[in-house]
């Protein structure tokens, strides 16, 4: 028998609406499998797979590894380790932490990362960390402003299949528990109770219970120094994280985790922590104004926007004799005039930029006009700079003085950004 059909546009058209009904149909029938006991049908779950994989691979192509982002950095590993054991060790567990039979009974199961990171580029790990994977539990990054802490887990994450149960154990816990078996995702709950000790042991896996930092030698000033910071700003930053003032998705998370009284706990004993004194003396304050240092007492010295120039040493030089310490097109290749442009704009700072002195602020005598403003001094050179470029994009956010910070930051280049960052680093700590 033959049956003649002929295809219309009219019956695409009833088999595609017919197609929807019938999907509805089914839903509405219950009679999906929707249990994660039963896992996936094995030519779904590669499908499933298979599709991700593809996304992930075709949607990072844009992404790259910033030229200032060394992912071997020890400082940089170390950063995001304290995260790791709360954020993601309580499903994909950790060396010497096995993962808890919760995450392995969900579908899919989180996979254990130690053997799976090598499968995956850079840009895609960052990624997926970023930006998570629906219907997997994989959460996305608590804030999409901070991609520099996003680097700083991807580079946890290649350190992590060489690492050690007593190496981690050191970079995530603060070395608390050293070689012994740790419980099933039972160092990833500290303080989910409130509890103010618990509180603290959480805070301390970066910060230390001295407020000073995780990391040492090559992993040193990889947190900034908490320690001795006025109460009432600590108190203030860490409301801010709790309510989505100020983005990081390193300590969003923690500090919504307490209720206001421990947060309250926590501010009075970091600005109660002795601040660590060094031998490093403060640098000199500049000459005043109209007056020329005997560093700039050179046979020529120009002027840009009313301030002394700096006369680079031949074998400094790029094409240009003189150049300003506004740095107004670039970062100072000679390092004392770096050192000198940051003492100037940390002590005078350029009126002619509408730039003021940071110390007017941040200096004692500013600190004790509104104890809402932290001290730099000794503050790690990438924190600062990394902030202040957070300010000049207008994505910092934080207490209610924050807005303050913005115009100034909009105001300054990155050479200015970069060499008073440095400065404040080289300062004794607290200044």
């Amino acid at each position: 028998m033959r049956i003649d059909f002929i295809l219309t546009w009219k019956k695409l058209l009833l088999a595609a609406i017919g197609a929807v009904v019938l999907a509805f149909a089914f839903s509405l029938s219950g009679m999906i499998s929707i249990a994660a006991s039963s896992g996936h049908f094995a030519p779904v779950g590669w499908f499933l797979n298979w599709s991700m994989r593809n996304a992930v691979a075709r949607q990072s192509l844009t992404i790259s590894v910033p030229e200032n982002i060394d992912l071997d950095d020890p400082a940089l590993v170390q950063r995001a380790a304290g995260h790791f054991a709360t954020g993601c060790a309580p499903c994909h567990g950790a060396p010497g932490v096995p993962q808890s039979p919760v995450s392995l009974s969900m579908t899919p199961h989180p996979p254990r990362l130690s053997g799976r990171i090598e499968d995956w580029k850079d840009r895609e790990l960052f990624w997926l960390v970023k930006n998570g994977l629906k219907y997997t539990g994989m959460p996305s990054w608590a804030t999409q402003e901070r991609n520099d802490e996003i680097w700083a887990q991807v580079a946890f994450l290649r350190a992590l299949p060489e690492m050690t149960a007593e190496r981690y154990a050191e970079l995530a816990l603060g070395g608390q528990r050293g070689g012994e078996p740790q419980e099933v995702g039972g160092e990833t709950l500290a303080g989910l109770d409130g509890i103010f000790e618990n509180a603290l042991a959480d805070c301390a896996r970066c910060h230390g219970r001295d407020g000073l930092g995780q990391g040492a030698k090559d992993a040193a000033g990889a947190f900034p120094v908490i320690a001795g910071q006025p109460e009432a700003y600590l108190l203030a930053t860490l409301r801010a994280y709790s309510d989505g003032f100020r983005h990081s998705g390193l300590m969003q998370p923690p500090a919504k985790r307490y209720d206001d009284a421990t947060l309250t706990a926590l501010a009075k004993w970091y600005a109660g922590q002795p601040v660590a004194r060094d031998s490093r003396e403060p640098s000199e304050s500049p000459a005043p104004a109209g007056q020329i240092s005997e560093a700039e007492a050179e046979p020529t010295v120009a002027m840009a926007d009313g301030i002394p120039a700096q006369i680079f040493p031949p074998d400094t030089r790029s094409g240009n004799a003189v150049v300003s310490t506004a740095a107004a097109g670039g970062l100072p290749e000679n390092p004392e005039a770096m050192r000198d442009l940051g003492r100037k704009i940390a002590l005078e700072g350029l009126p002619a930029r509408k730039i003021p002195s940071c110390e007017s602020c941040h200096g004692a005598e500013g600190r004790a006009k509104n104890p809402h403003y932290p001290y730099l001094g000794g503050q790690p050179e990438w924190y600062a700079r990394t902030h202040l470029e957070l300010w000049k994009e207008g994505t910092r956010g934080g207490t209610e003085f924050s807005h303050l910070m913005t115009p100034i930051a909009r105001n300054m280049s990155e050479g200015q950004i970069a060499a008073v960052a440095a400065w404040y680093a080289e300062q004794p700590t607290g200044r």
